[in-house]
């Protein structure tokens, strides 16, 4: 009986110590990162589109701040003659945001995590030429072990139909 009673403690910290191990730290993608034009589909990611020259000469910077279930993302495109820079939250808890498009109107996303990759699933609502149209979109971001490379895979759906783009960003 007096060998059950010290034993109780000792599993018990054993099985806590084992649920412990099973919870896996989530990905954290603070910092600043640089586009990697070489590795990436620029004129998709800078929404240029077919002024390839403009957008090849274009650089794009992005700050993260992820503190516990908020990401932050502050995007900055620099090209010759312009700059134009873009703030956007995310809860990585699931619940929905709202976040201004790059071109107006309001895009809602639902972030959660897909084993260490963050995925963000977006609606976006707007007026193009007197008609509605709904644009959905599905973004994952991965990091690559040595935590110096983020990969950011995103498919587009949109009445164009749809798209499929890489950004290759390295740590600053």
């Amino acid at each position: 009986m007096k060998l059950w009673i010290m034993l109780v403690p000792t599993l018990s910290l054993i099985v806590m110590g084992l649920a412990l191990a099973g919870v896996q730290a989530k990905t954290n993608f603070s910092g600043t990162w640089l586009l990697d034009k070489s590795r990436s589909n620029l004129s998709a990611l800078t929404g240029m589109g077919a002024d390839a020259e403009k957008a090849q000469n274009a650089t794009v910077t992005m700050v993260v701040t992820h503190e516990g279930t908020t990401l932050q993302v502050t995007r900055t495109l620099k090209t010759a003659s312009e700059e134009t820079t873009q703030t956007q939250t995310y809860n990585t808890d699931g619940t929905p945001t709202n976040n201004v498009g790059p071109r107006g109107g309001t895009i809602v996303s639902k972030t959660s995590w897909e084993g260490e990759n963050l995925v963000i699933v977006s609606t976006r609502n707007m007026a193009i030429l007197w008609k509605d149209v709904s644009i959905q979109g599905k973004t994952t971001w991965s990091l690559s072990a040595d935590g110096n490379t983020l990969l950011i895979d995103s498919h587009i759906r949109s009445p164009r139909g749809e798209q499929q783009f890489k950004g290759v960003f390295e740590k600053q």
